[in-house]
């Protein structure tokens, strides 16, 4: 089996050592650099060209699917594998939509089994317990609120509100304009099917987006 050239993403050294330790008995799957967050994860993108990326959704205390994109934008032919605990779902859902590959948690259990999935042409992955939580997101439940998926940007809008900030903090935290922060809201809000901030996050903890 030809040599593949795995690049790593997380900003927990303790995980990314824990990464090359599990592949490290796998000759097949190299390692061959670490970012620790969505800029590092793009520059070396470029620069390796890497033939998969293990990306974690949550650098920086934020959540940033659309790194995903970000990534394949770099290295088109670069496979990523979304790397990720229990409790995200949502922005899980989000990095795939933005072109992410697979998903796999972070136990390590399947990792190279999704990582070998991913790197065959025309195979996707997706953890089984993450197939069971889309299907919930979908169904809806008494206790969950049914929503329209969100785009990455209107979950980072949704996240920065979760934090209260304010649309001039949150347009410097992104990078936006103000003007471009409010009609994310506003598209938020009506996917939401509410009229308010405060009515926004209420639905959005039912429906367990944060």
């Amino acid at each position: 089996m030809s040599e593949r050239r795995i690049l790593v993403v997380d900003d927990h050294p303790v995980v990314v050592d824990g990464i090359r330790n599990v592949l490290a008995a796998h000759p097949d799957l190299r390692v061959v650099g670490a970012a620790s967050d969505p800029a590092g994860a793009v520059r070396l993108a470029a620069q390796l060209q890497p033939d998969a990326v293990i990306l974690d959704l949550r650098m920086g205390g934020r959540f940033s699917p659309e790194t995903s994109a970000s990534v394949k934008a770099a290295a088109p032919d670069t496979k990523v594998l979304i790397h990720t605990a229990a409790e995200e779902h949502e922005p899980v859902l989000a990095a795939l939509r933005a072109g992410a590959d697979g998903a796999v948690f972070k136990d390590g259990r399947d990792l190279v089994l999704a990582l070998r999935a991913v790197l065959t042409e025309g195979v996707s992955y997706l953890d089984a317990r993450l197939r069971a939580e889309r299907g919930a997101l979908r169904r809806g439940d008494a206790d969950r609120a049914p929503v329209d998926p969100l785009s990455p940007r209107e979950y980072d809008v949704l996240c920065a509100l979760a934090l209260g900030q304010s649309t001039r903090e949150i347009a410097s935290e992104l990078y936006l304009a103000e003007s471009t922060v409010r009609s994310y809201t506003k598209a938020l809000l009506t996917k939401l099917g509410v009229r308010s901030r405060i009515e926004a996050l209420a639905v959005a903890r039912r429906a367990q987006l944060i």
